[in-house]
């Protein structure tokens, strides 16, 4: 029933979704959260235009040739695009940035001097077509997740630009793109498109490429011409270019408006900007004064990747020609080191359209295989090599990795019941070890705020917290749950309050049983449902009248184990304070349910909701569950029929479009209980 629903809704309302669509390019909340660092690149950014300014007007001013390789994250679908698609993004990114005559991008803008070319030799000097395919679920990309496409597909990012094509960006959120901006993490540098707006063929029959010239012009360091909005001086405000006009909001279609009046002489919105959200068939056009922000970049933040021994070693001079290049093989696995009995998943990355695999695993089961990512299970402790040969019809290539896979006996985890309330001067406390992937700020004990109990929380501070969407996380000791008669369950307070509106951070508890091999989302808040304050612009600090909430989580599902992990995350969004307090894992306390709410609570987020919102809800064991969504009159809008559905976490996504703006009510059913929570339709 749920997938003919879903698919009567994409036919009927795809094309409403997309009208709505307001945040196509991540950007401004990557500028909004990253501060720090874009100001910092801002600076040298000014400091080099007298300088590009110069160049440009001189005879020393020359075309500056950008070596790509395009990393396509697919999952064995369509999504996993030809290389016909891929070379029409490079032709419309060279149209777009060389005003070619001709082309949709000859407009009434500049020529930016600047090429781009797909490498013909990879960072170990061997002959590539630029491309790197890789099967992962880390297709359905997660902005927070960026990282994670580093590990398992990077290149040099002072001598490649480093694009990634994926099957969707937040889960349908809207979001077709995003780049870094210049002078931030290098793991994280280049830019993320999904796969329909990627090229102007194939899946993007219906784009015309020009998403990719949006997001390579901020990775060049250029705003949104709406940035800002109006401001008041047009040089030193908004996008920081006199030439190009401000804007007051941006725009969608081809509008002809003049939103701002405060530039001389006063003219229209430039529409035609690729920096605009305009659509793709008015965009034409960067100006004299983007160019030379864009050559500042090149000539201090981005200094190598154009010079002319970088452009020899990548195989884009003119001069290079490559053709039949040899397979070139390559794997890679997101965790080598695991404990005895797990399995783990091997990426083949080989390039160059290779047409067979032969694996050989040391110690693993199977001890070979043939396709393309197998799963490998390990049964003994050791360290242990692991060989691949590709083929394409050009020869052969292999690769040996000795002592890839650490495999480990897991020790025997504390026995529950186990509590953590902080209130010891050290931290972290109790076993507890603090993973902080960028090195910044980080859970900390805190002793201003008024605990749940005691004197002492632990606490992030998003408020300062610029890096958007990095998480960080307390992971809690390894517990072993077999000392534990009952269900065991994890229950602690948290305290939380937004510093705007329209910003929340995220809350996520996961759950590993293979020694963080793979992890189980077991609850999530953000927005109204992770809110205890009021929203403040100041540090947000709980105090005796502060409602904490309590999260009540049933495990039983790791019953079974002896070495259970369990990670408390906080993923960024610039927010405010988030605390925790009283840590409890063993049995249900009496009267104890989140917030007061029935054990069958659910959560409804993003809420209100534009294009398509979630249900997310936790069963304590196999059970009946059905779902209504009613408007304000009482008539049924959506029914998900009475199904049985196994313990643990689980996930319904709706699409909105098929609601009217308004308020409604979704009512969950978990065997005879009933729960029921507003929901706010917004356009």
């Amino acid at each position: 029933m749920r997938s003919i629903f879903n698919t009567f809704i994409f036919l009927l309302f795809s094309t409403a979704v997309q009208a709505q669509n307001t945040e196509p390019c991540y950007f401004d909340k990557y500028q909004r959260n990253n501060k720090k660092s874009v100001d910092a690149a801002e600076s040298v950014i000014g400091q080099n235009l007298t300088r590009a300014q110069q160049k440009l007007l001189s005879t020393n001013s020359t075309l500056k040739i950008i070596p790509v390789v395009i990393h396509v994250i697919h999952d064995g679908g369509t999504n996993n695009i030809s290389d016909a698609q891929i070379q029409s993004q490079i032709d419309v990114l060279n149209e777009d940035f060389r005003k070619k005559a001709g082309t949709n991008g000859f407009g009434n803008g500049v020529d930016t001097d600047i090429e781009f070319c797909l490498a013909k030799k990879d960072p170990l000097g061997k002959c590539t077509n630029g491309i790197v395919r890789v099967k992962s679920g880390l297709t359905n990309h997660q902005t927070y997740q960026r990282g994670q496409l580093s590990l398992l597909s990077y290149w040099d990012n002072t001598r490649y630009l480093n694009i990634y094509v994926v099957k969707n960006i937040n889960n349908g959120s809207g979001t077709v793109g995003y780049a870094s901006f210049p002078g931030g993490p290098s793991n994280e540098d280049g830019i993320v498109v999904r796969h329909d707006y990627f090229g102007k063929t194939g899946t993007a029959a219906a784009s015309l490429g020009r998403t990719t010239s949006h997001e390579i012009g901020h990775w060049f360091g250029l705003y949104h011409t709406f940035n800002g909005g109006c401001g008041v001086d047009t040089c030193a405000d908004g996008d920081i270019v006199c030439d190009t006009p401000p804007a007051a909001n941006p725009n969608y279609g081809c509008p002809v408006i003049n939103s701002c009046f405060n530039e001389v002489p006063d003219v229209n919105d430039q529409i035609q900007n690729y920096m605009d959200y305009s659509n793709d068939n008015c965009k034409n056009m960067f100006t004299n004064g983007q160019k030379q922000r864009m050559q500042a970049t090149l000539l201090s933040l981005r200094s190598d990747i154009w010079q002319p021994w970088n452009i020899d070693s990548t195989g884009c001079d003119s001069g290079f020609v490559n053709s039949n290049c040899n397979v070139i093989a390559d794997f890679v696995s997101l965790n080598p080191d695991i404990c005895v009995g797990s399995s783990i998943i091997f990426y083949n990355r080989s390039q160059n359209n290779p047409t067979s695999y032969q694996w050989f695993f040391q110690g693993g089961t199977p001890a070979m295989s043939s396709i393309a990512n197998p799963t490998v299970s390990y049964l003994s402790i050791g360290s242990y090599q692991v060989k691949l040969i590709t083929t394409n019809s050009y020869g052969t290539d292999s690769l040996i990795l000795s002592n890839y896979i650490n495999v480990t006996t897991p020790p025997v985890g504390q026995s529950l019941p186990y509590a953590e309330n902080f209130e010891s001067v050290t931290f972290p406390p109790n076993g507890i070890t603090i993973d902080n992937p960028d090195g910044g700020i980080t859970w900390e004990r805190d002793t201003i705020a008024t605990a749940y109990q005691g004197v002492a929380s632990a606490k992030i501070n998003n408020l300062i917290n610029t890096n958007y969407g990095q998480s960080d996380a307390m992971v809690l000791p390894g517990l072993d749950f077999t000392s534990f008669a009952g269900t065991p369950y994890l229950i602690f307070k948290w305290a939380y309050a937004k510093s705007d509106p329209n910003y929340s951070d995220e809350m996520i508890v996961l759950v590993s049983k293979d020694c963080g091999v793979t992890w189980t989302q077991v609850f999530y808040r953000t927005g109204t449902a992770l809110t205890t304050g009021s929203t403040q612009a100041t540090p947000y600090i709980p105090n005796p009248g502060t409602v904490w909430k309590i999260a009540n989580i049933g495990l039983l599902a790791y019953a079974t184990y002896s070495n259970v992990l369990i990670k408390i995350v906080n993923v960024t969004d610039g927010g405010n304070n988030l605390y925790i307090d009283n840590i409890n894992i063993g049995a249900l306390m009496t009267g104890i349910t989140e917030s007061n709410q029935p054990s069958n609570d659910f959560v409804i987020y993003p809420n209100p909701a534009k294009s398509l919102f979630s249900v997310e809800y936790i069963l304590e064991k196999k059970t009946d569950v059905s779902m209504q969504i009613t408007d304000v009159l009482g008539r049924e809008i959506f029914t998900l029929y009475p199904e049985a559905q196994e313990a643990g976490l689980h996930h319904e996504e709706v699409n909105a479009s098929l609601f009217q703006t308004g308020i409604y009510t979704i009512s969950l059913k978990t065997g005879e209980q009933i729960s029921n929570k507003k929901l706010i339709i917004s356009k």
